[in-house]
């Protein structure tokens, strides 16, 4: 048994929207998650992660929702942290 499976609902439930949010933003910028976890592999792999959660904050920022309109602010940040996470492990 992992610490994943003590996580409450809410938090399995975020962090799987977080993680479809990010495969969609690579996917709209045109690059292949083999590619990405290949350049994570790399020396300079915290230069590589710095830089495409940075650009995934701003893709947030700017993403409209369903309804047309941008996300709130504790959405943005809360896909940011989980997909942050969720990269890192």
């Amino acid at each position: 048994m992992s610490l994943k499976n003590l996580a409450q609902v809410n938090t399995k439930r975020a962090r799987e929207s977080a993680a479809r949010s990010f495969l969609k933003f690579i996917e709209d910028e045109g690059v292949t998650w083999e590619y990405l976890e290949v350049c994570m592999q790399r020396e300079n792999a915290a230069l590589l992660l710095a830089a495409v959660v940075d650009k995934f904050g701003m893709y947030l920022a700017f993403k409209e929702g369903r309804k047309g309109q941008l996300l709130a602010r504790y959405s943005v940040m809360q896909y940011y942290r989980q997909a942050k996470n969720w990269l890192l492990e």
